[in-house]
């Protein structure tokens, strides 16, 4: 935003720079932009706050001098006037109205439905005084949103649209808003203001701004939610567990959830800021030890072409094009590119796999190329596996188990909504609900999940259950194996 004329200065684009250049400023007072720019009291508080003042004209200079390659010290100047004129304009405004009983009574007095811009900039005062004279964070919330439902100006509705923004991204009401929260609680949360579901407890105003960006236009705090989301998507400390599958299994299901909610899923901060978790996986801490559970050099080379599509990072895509020459040119590949347990048709269809996910991967084509002769080279030799498919997919095999309490125990079936498992210790009775986890480790499958059950049958030591797991993506992939 390069403003030109006073006008300017209050629109929406112009507050919305205020906020991003001064949002330190903004949260040390407690107070949003919208109380800044229309509210004496908080144009004194910045002028006496030592150099604060020049501070943000001068990083607002300083961004805009790199755009339109004029003299900083020319855009100060032109700051300086245009903000000291726009602070006398808010006092004459602020000056001439009548103490306010709420919004009730600005709407009775005629306000909040200006058309030319001394009607603007009292509106604005207007807004800025209900707002400061609210208890609390969530009730702020709350009027911005009475506000922008009221039906108003355009202007006065921008202005609660853009204040309600803020609010959301403010440090001060995030434990008003969504609690004292951890990263993945704000993520849920901000998935179910996009359209998902909305975890328990969810404040009675978040439940209401779900509603209100479908039927009313909240076009910044739609764009609030999604900057929420990509700065709990921020930084690099795991968000599903420290188990490194785990992680992988969680941002998988993640990246699904955003694709099917407009409201996020063209953020650029957001896929940026994934992406950015997804090149991790290529580093060793975390590659290692999801490559050390699968059973052979087929699922391995699997998981990393899977892994390439994800990462967009150059260094960490080299790093994979060497992983996976690494195991093409693996001395046991002929023999361990399966398991003993497989068949000729997981064989068939594991090789058709690998080479399709070769040819469709961005890799530089004289890689590509070697890496595909590679691989054909390799497959040529491979010993054919002699199993036949004569196990039902629901029994359980040796590597299979249900962990309860720390305890893993054998699993000897199960389907898609039921387990039996055992032997158990004594102590589990019919009725009993527990948390488990289940890891299937199978020629055809490797998942790990975790799920409620309830014990439905408990004959000499063996449990019957029923479980339900409420990762969506898990649940697709169980029911896809059995569709098999």
């Amino acid at each position: 935003m390069f403003c030109e004329t006073e006008a300017e200065t209050f629109a929406d684009p112009a507050r919305e720079l205020i906020f991003q250049i001064a949002r330190g400023y903004l949260e040390r007072r407690g107070v949003t932009a919208t109380e800044l720019v229309f509210d004496p009291v908080q144009h004194r508080a910045l002028l006496n706050d030592g150099p604060r003042f020049q501070e943000i004209l001068q990083r607002v200079a300083l961004l805009q001098g790199q755009h339109t390659k004029r003299p900083v010290s020319e855009r100060m100047k032109e700051l300086t006037a245009l903000a000291e004129a726009a602070m006398r304009r808010v006092e004459v405004q602020a000056a001439k109205l009548t103490p306010l009983s709420g919004m009730a009574g600005a709407l009775q007095q005629g306000l909040l439905r200006g058309a030319a811009l001394d009607e603007w900039v009292r509106d604005g005062v207007v807004v800025a005084r209900l707002v400061a004279a609210c208890d609390g964070w969530e009730a702020k919330a709350q009027l911005c949103l009475d506000l922008a439902e009221a039906g108003l100006g355009a202007e006065s509705h921008g202005l609660a649209d853009r204040t309600l923004a803020e609010i959301l991204l403010l440090k001060p009401a995030a434990p008003a808003l969504f609690g004292e929260a951890s990263r993945r609680r704000v993520i849920d949360i901000c998935l179910g203001l996009a359209g998902e579901e909305l975890p328990p407890e969810t404040p009675a105003v978040l439940l209401r701004l779900r509603h209100a960006l479908n039927a009313v236009a909240l076009m910044h705090a739609g764009a609030a939610v999604g900057e929420k989301m990509a700065e709990a998507l921020d930084g690099s400390l795991p968000l599903f567990g420290d188990d490194a599958h785990q992680e992988w299994e969680g941002l998988q299901a993640l990246r699904q959830r955003i694709e099917g909610l407009p409201l996020l899923e063209g953020v650029p901060a957001i896929q940026a800021n994934l992406a950015r978790r997804f090149a991790r996986f290529a580093t060793p801490e975390l590659l290692n030890p999801i490559l050390g559970r699968e059973p052979d050099i087929a699922r391995k080379l699997l998981f990393l072409l899977r892994l390439y599509r994800e990462v967009e990072e150059p260094n960490a895509r080299f790093e994979l094009q060497g992983i996976l020459s690494h195991y093409m040119d693996h001395r046991d590949f002929r023999t361990q590119f399966l398991g003993p347990q497989a068949t000729r048709e997981e064989f068939a269809t594991l090789a058709a796999a690998i080479s399709e996910a070769l040819v469709k991967a961005d890799i530089p084509d004289p890689r590509k190329t070697r890496l595909l002769d590679q691989f054909r080279h390799q497959l040529a030799g491979v010993v054919k596996p002699n199993g036949q498919r004569n196990l039902q997919r629901g029994q359980g095999g040796p590597n299979d188990v249900v962990i309860v309490q720390g305890m893993r125990i054998p699993l000897r079936n199960w389907s898609p909504v039921g387990l039996l498992f055992g032997p158990c210790p004594s102590g589990m009775a019919v009725g009993d609900r527990l948390p488990i986890t289940v890891e299937i480790r199978n020629a055809a499958l490797s998942l790990d999940f975790r799920a409620e059950a309830e014990v439905l049958r408990v004959t000499d030591d063996v449990v019957a259950a029923r479980y339900a797991c409420d990762d969506p993506a898990i649940v697709q992939r169980i029911k896809s194996y059995f569709a098999g």
